[in-house]
């Protein structure tokens, strides 16, 4: 489990001159576009992050309402065997 404490990898220049589009960028444009992708990254990821913790929430809720659901369930049922 060492990789959670690497640095992730920058995509370089060279790289990004590889790529279909980006082949004539100047350093100072390559750089500034790879600072772009950085960030919307960073924006997807983030964005991620929060819709995965919603949907964990709305389980957690829904588990929740169910299981108080069976509960009164089962009470109604012995109320009912006991009449």
């Amino acid at each position: 489990m060492e990789h959670k404490n690497k640095l992730p990898k920058r995509l370089t220049v060279a790289e990004l001159r590889n790529c279909r589009g980006f082949e004539t960028y100047s350093d100072k444009q390559a750089e500034e576009t790879i600072k772009s992708l950085e960030k919307v990254s960073l924006l997807f990821y983030e964005s991620y992050i929060k819709h995965r913790q919603m949907q964990e929430k709305v389980s957690c809720m829904l588990e929740n309402e169910a299981d108080d659901k069976k509960k009164e369930f089962g009470s109604t049922r012995k109320n009912k065997k006991r009449n």
